[in-house]
């Protein structure tokens, strides 16, 4: 028995659900779950596929032990630091299943995935690269040095199989997860992914390095797997395709996805791939994509609706080093009486969207207005001072390097 399952929070759940139905059509056999990160709670949803289920990933987790992950990571950090627990838990409770995928809820699946692990019964891990093949240039539309800080293998796929050694590869990612599944440039951490940088070095006898052209083709590997289709079927570049990761999709617009140029993307986008995005588009639609996308995540407030800000998260981070923090989401409790006292807390709009970019007007003027002033600046203090201001805001830059804020000044 094979089981599928994905990871979601709420308000992606149409986005799971299309995946499900890809499943439903390729892998009649396989149980498919989509486990909620953020709980079920609020979510009117009635399944129609009996090999679907919905489970609930707060109640795997005591309270405070949830109430950590959920506080010290954000959306994405969370979602995949639960994954080798889900792994955990299904090999528990199913004694009949040998095989377990995980899949991102934005991929999408063309072709059954024995393509990817039937040959290799003898493997436990399965991982797929962002990329296979070495090329001279670097003209993906999404380059290659970005794979150095998220990690060299794409965790939007991997499998696991029951093996003497499953147990001690899930056992091992966890661990490092609970403490450490940051985005964190400075750290050099990569949520669950970076991690798996380790499993030719711990695993070699054990992993399957996937080099299946059709394997989680996605926007950052369109230079050496273009889309095409043949014979009704669709190819990426040699093989067949298996699954496509929509990653950073375009919902609205036309592009596949947000997070390459649109004039490096737009050389790759052939008719086959264009013709599959408005397919996929529109069985996220379908499945109720407009009104889930505006269900708030559970996670993103205490429980006053004061929102929680990657200030508060990071600087949460920093201060439990030294001492456990109970009940972080209450209004009533310690660190929120802290953040208050500090006046660290903030109910803007601009808080509820995470300081992004677009909550700032007119950005781009007052970067060049900011640049004139240091322009100015310079000759003044001169290049050295000039250079460790730089060096200072570069540390700064970092919320965790503000825990000087939470300590009392006499």
């Amino acid at each position: 028995m094979i089981h599928i399952f994905t990871i979601t929070a709420r308000n992606y759940l149409a986005i799971a659900l299309a995946l499900g139905e890809s499943v439903s059509r390729h892998h009649p056999e396989a149980r498919f779950t989509i486990c909620v990160a953020d709980g079920l709670e609020g979510v009117d949803i009635v399944l129609t596929n009996s090999n679907h289920r919905l489970f609930d990933v707060p109640g795997m987790f005591d309270q405070s032990e949830l109430e950590d992950l959920a506080f010290k990571y954000n959306i994405t950090e969370y979602c995949t630091s639960v994954k080798p627990a889900i792994f955990r838990k299904i090999f528990a409770d199913e004694p009949d299943t040998d095989l377990v995928y995980y899949m991102d809820p934005d991929t999408y699946l063309f072709s059954r995935l024995e393509a990817i692990t039937a040959a290799t019964p003898h493997k436990t891990l399965y991982l797929t690269p962002h990329l296979i093949d070495c090329r001279l240039a670097d003209d993906h539309p999404y380059q290659e040095y970005h794979h150095l800080w998220e990690g060299i293998f794409n965790l939007g796929f991997c499998a696991i199989r029951r093996t003497a050694d499953s147990e001690k590869i899930v056992d091992w990612w966890d661990a490092r997860l609970r403490q450490y599944c940051y985005a964190d440039r400075t750290d050099g951490l990569h949520t669950d992914q970076k991690w798996m940088d380790y499993a030719p070095a711990f695993f070699s006898e054990q992993l399957e390095v996937v080099r299946n052209h059709g394997a989680n083709a996605a926007h950052w590997n369109l230079a050496e797997r273009p889309i095409a289709e043949i014979d009704r079927k669709y190819h990426a570049g040699k093989d067949e395709l298996v699954f496509f990761h929509f990653s950073g999709f375009d919902f609205k617009g036309e592009l596949l996805t947000k997070h390459a140029p649109a004039e490096k993307q737009k050389v790759y986008l052939t008719p086959a791939i264009i013709h599959m995005s408005k397919v996929y588009r529109t069985e996220v639609k379908k499945q109720g994509f407009d009104d889930f996308i505006k269900i708030p995540y559970a996670f993103a407030a205490f429980d006053d609706g004061t929102p929680i800000t990657p200030t508060l998260r990071r600087l949460y981070r920093e201060l439990v080093k030294d001492q456990p923090l109970v009940r972080p989401f209450s209004a009533q409790g310690s660190f929120f009486a802290l953040l208050n006292k500090k006046k660290l807390l903030d109910k803007s709009d601009a808080a509820r969207g995470n300081y992004s970019k677009g909550t700032v007007d007119n950005l781009s003027a007052k970067m060049d207005r900011l640049g004139r002033i240091l322009g100015r600046l310079l000759p003044i203090i001169g290049v050295k001072r000039y250079s460790q201001l730089v060096k200072l805001a570069g540390y700064l830059g970092r919320f965790e390097n503000h825990a000087f804020l939470l300590k009392d000044r006499v």
